[in-house]
């Protein structure tokens, strides 16, 4: 089996690497990410990256489709996730968190890749008024992330096919350790805070 993670060393995914060579350990796994944030590690021991395989760095608008010879799986954590620089850059975030998706989704398509693992998020609900969301509630995206996310939902279900699975989560606020801590994040943030001002 060979997997793909785009966004690999992000907050979510070492994680992610972690479990796929716990659950997978003959899994052949390349990581594929732009590496903003791969200095930032909170970790003593191994780096994340020593699970995988490969590691390639690039843009994900400028995705070589050589990278997908022979793979079965792509996950796709590659984004923008920063609501106030998505709201500045709002082209910018929809070129990469859906454009550069789709294009390599369909990419990959055409290569035989047979399963796509897209990273949504509960943010595509916009605000929950007064009653919890469900799958089939109504969406509301409000910041250019969760518009991108949306965006690529509805894309990437007109690729799948019995041949092309599409497989989309949406995933609620991510907070807690990572090997690639971000303290941006809402949860964090307050945790932070709360530590350091008492």
């Amino acid at each position: 089996m060979k997997i793909l993670i785009t966004g690999n060393l992000g907050y979510v995914g070492p994680g992610l690497v972690k479990e796929l060579r716990k659950h997978h350990p003959n899994a052949h796994i390349i990581g594929y990410d732009i590496g903003y944030f791969s200095k930032y590690i909170t970790s003593t021991s191994i780096t994340p990256e020593a699970y995988l395989d490969q590691q390639y760095f690039g843009d994900v608008r400028t995705f070589p489709s050589e990278l997908l010879e022979g793979v079965d799986t792509i996950v796709s954590l590659a984004a923008i996730s920063n609501d106030p620089i998505g709201n500045k850059f709002e082209q910018v975030t929809l070129d990469i968190n859906y454009n550069a998706n789709i294009e390599i989704a369909k990419k990959a398509k055409e290569k035989g890749v047979r399963r796509f693992v897209f990273a949504s998020s509960c943010s595509v609900y916009g605000s929950a008024e007064e009653a919890p969301r469900k799958e089939a509630s109504s969406l509301n995206p409000l910041t250019a992330y969760a518009k991108s996310k949306v965006y690529s939902e509805d894309s990437l279900q007109e690729l799948a096919d019995d041949s092309f699975m599409i497989t989309c989560l949406r995933f609620a606020t991510a907070c807690g350790m990572s090997e690639r801590l971000r303290l941006d994040l809402v949860l964090n943030d307050f945790v932070a805070g709360a530590i350091t001002s008492g």
